[in-house]
């Protein structure tokens, strides 16, 4: 079998040819595989910046036995715009709005600055959510297999159990140890002044994250095989308390397809986490501590009304929690489908998820196929209602729940 040999680059004018032929992996003289040429392009189309990619193979072998390449490619456009919007009975209306450039310096380099409004539930802006930051990507940097990535994030965030500002700033290389494999580290530093149940506290923090990353679903919107597993875990330290900390989390979701055409798919994800280090709970910054709740989490349950409360029932956070989610996918026609559900979890104040008080949520949902992920609409009711608290909830968005 011939390796291959040398390989040309056709049709770039504003992205850098000599980039295009080291990211493409192609230039290292492995040995011949239809399956690396798929890769390969696959990997090219990932960037954002080609409109079509095309590798040929020579129709003859070079003089020292190798097979010349030539990769054809036909550029798209390089800046882009979009909004989006998201709604839930509970937590209101969202509306997001981006726009970015796909190729700053001539090597895929992507600028994306976004915002967004959330929250929308009532006439009072005071209480929305706000956030806009801007993201700056370079894939290839130092090797092909590693991207930089640094962003700028600012946030108000209103929902009923606190209320935090902050701004954060982050830097970060990730690592593609293989095809289903990513390894990511990097730095933070964040500040963020927060009214909670501990009064209004200001908290300095600086940490280093590091997370892992398999993922070997066949779509990421819509999958119907395969499991996505994560980890990461983010040693901080606050400054103005001089307070030392990790927090630890993980998830694991998986899919199972069943009929001759996959028209009913098995979907169960669960996840935990955990926050060490702090003498108090008020050491660690709200942000930080964990709650559950909500279109993305416990559906029936406000945005993270899962929560241990104190003796004024006001909401603490927690250390740890653990949330499981199951659902039914079903095909009914071939862009319409019903999804039963249940979800259910668990925060608490020690560092281990306290399994005696768990909360649940049902209900089902209506799934519609579009070309950009299937559009969802879920209705959920809790089954272990706080005092006071929600009675069922609507959700709407875009892709797959998890």
């Amino acid at each position: 079998m011939a390796p291959f040999g040398e390989v040309t680059v056709k049709g770039a004018r504003a992205v850098d040819p000599a980039f295009i032929k080291r990211y493409s992996r192609l230039d290292q003289h492995q040995q011949y595989s239809p399956e690396q040429l798929k890769k390969a392009a696959d990997r090219m189309r990932q960037l954002g910046v080609f409109s079509s990619i095309n590798i040929k193979e020579s129709d003859a072998l070079a003089p020292d036995g190798s097979l010349p390449l030539a990769i054809e490619v036909s550029e798209g456009k390089f800046r882009y715009f979009g909004i989006g919007a998201d709604y839930s009975s509970l937590d209101g209306a969202g509306l997001k709005g981006y726009w970015g450039h796909r190729n700053l310096f001539g090597q895929a380099e992507s600028l994306r600055i976004e915002g967004s409004v959330s929250g929308v539930d009532s006439v009072d802006p005071t209480d929305f959510d706000y956030s806009a930051g801007i993201t700056f990507t370079k894939p290839g940097i130092y090797v092909p297999q590693a991207t930089f990535e640094t962003s700028l994030i600012a946030k108000s965030e209103s929902p009923d159990t606190y209320q935090a500002q902050s701004i954060t700033y982050s830097a970060g290389i990730a690592y593609e140890l293989n095809e289903t494999d990513k390894l990511k580290a990097g730095g933070e530093i964040a500040y963020i002044r927060a009214d909670d149940a501990f009064g209004t506290n200001d908290y300095l923090t600086f940490s280093l994250p590091v997370s892992f990353d398999r993922d070997t679903r066949d779509n990421k919107l819509d999958p119907t095989k395969g499991y996505h597993a994560t980890f990461s875990v983010k040693p901080s330290y606050e400054a103005m308390r001089g307070t030392i900390f990790s927090s630890f989390e993980g998830s694991l979701s998986g899919y199972k397809a069943l009929g001759a055409e996959d028209n009913v798919v098995l979907a169960a994800q669960i996840a935990a986490g955990s926050v060490i280090g702090g003498s108090e709970l008020s050491d660690i910054p709200v942000t930080r501590r964990f709650f559950a709740g909500g279109g993305g989490s416990v559906r029936g349950y406000s945005y993270r009304e899962i929560s241990p409360y104190n003796d004024e029932n006001e909401a603490l956070g927690g250390r740890s929690y653990a949330l499981a989610s199951f659902e039914v996918r079903v095909k009914m026609s071939e862009n319409f489908g019903i999804v039963p559900f249940l979800d259910v979890g668990s925060v608490s104040t020690e560092i281990t998820p306290d399994f005696s008080d768990i909360r649940a949520g049902a209900g089902i949902g209506i799934r519609y196929a579009t070309p950009f992920g299937p559009l969802r609409l879920d209705v959920a009711v809790p089954l272990q209602k706080y005092d006071g608290g929600t009675s069922f909830g609507i959700y709407a968005g875009i892709g797959q729940a998890f």
